[in-house]
């Protein structure tokens, strides 16, 4: 009887341990660990500075000139619904989806008229420009929770940034390559 006794409490025993691991959500994510999902990224050069100078025929132009300011590149987060990401950690996740080294949040292109150098040496129309590859899209941030058993605390928004930058000048007569600043630089032409 005491044997029967014993077996049937070391069966409650199990039975309860067996449904309390069953009841335990499995780990998912890291506890706070951020993700962000991305689309409708977009790549290509902004001119930030460009004007239009004409050569004459049997002229030159070798001097420094003003390019006036067109656009200014901010690299940033617009908020669209949901939580609010800082800005620095959407901006260093869209840099992850683009491959590139991007400025960081509340870095600016310049503001003002800049000075470019040129030395053209035939006769015809030209664009003096100063530009930056941008990359901007939208994304969906979520938050794991404290427990690592789910992601919560979703955001939405879209941001924008950019890496490198040119300057220089463009004929506008002369043939350019699609996704190049000079064929951005082309739409200055007078």
């Amino acid at each position: 009887m005491r044997l029967v006794a014993m077996m049937t409490v070391s069966g409650v025993a199990a039975s309860l341990l067996t449904a309390s691991a069953a009841q335990a959500a499995p780990i998912v994510c890291e506890p706070g660990y951020k993700h962000g999902a991305w689309t409708s990224v977009k790549r290509g050069w902004k001119i930030t500075h460009a004007k239009g100078y004409v050569v004459p025929t049997g002229g030159t132009l070798s001097r420094t000139v003003s390019v006036t300011k067109r656009a200014v590149v901010t690299s940033s987060r617009e908020i669209t619904a949901g939580v609010s990401y800082s800005a620095a950690w959407v901006v260093s996740s869209l840099d992850v989806n683009v491959s590139g080294t991007l400025a960081k949040a509340g870095e600016k292109t310049k503001e003002k008229t800049e000075s470019v150098t040129l030395n053209l040496n035939k006769s015809g129309t030209y664009v003096a420009f100063s530009g930056a590859y941008t990359a901007q899209g939208y994304y969906k941030a979520k938050t794991c929770n404290s427990k690592g058993t789910g992601f919560t605390k979703v955001g939405y928004g879209k941001a924008r940034s950019w890496s490198k930058t040119a300057e220089g000048a463009i004929k506008c007569s002369q043939s350019t390559k699609a996704g190049s600043a000079q064929r951005a630089a082309k739409a200055w032409c007078p």
